[in-house]
């Protein structure tokens, strides 16, 4: 059971980027600046959410996911990765 749960979040996730560029909105992605991302590769830091240790999203950054996974939208440089967006599933209760 445990093998066929995580071939269905491995068969989700490559899936899912094709349909995701679909509903990210153009200020945020120029057709290869998003893509999914594990929620637990963020962190919540008092600025806003830090993904992997190195890049900084302010709350002006971070929007709702329209799905159930977290997303990054960075335009990577030689040195270093500009954050642009970040989307996380909205908590419901």
């Amino acid at each position: 059971m445990q093998k066929l749960v995580c071939l269905l979040v491995v068969a989700q996730h490559i899936v899912s980027p094709a349909g995701a560029h679909s509903w990210y909105p153009k200020e945020c992605c120029s057709d290869n600046d998003c893509r999914p991302v594990p929620c637990a590769e963020l962190n919540r830091i008092h600025l806003g959410l830090m993904w992997r240790g190195l890049v900084m999203f302010n709350d002006m950054q971070t929007r709702d996911s329209r799905d159930q996974f977290c997303h990054i939208c960075i335009k990577s440089h030689a040195d270093f990765d500009l954050p642009i967006c970040v989307f996380i599933p909205r908590v419901t209760s």
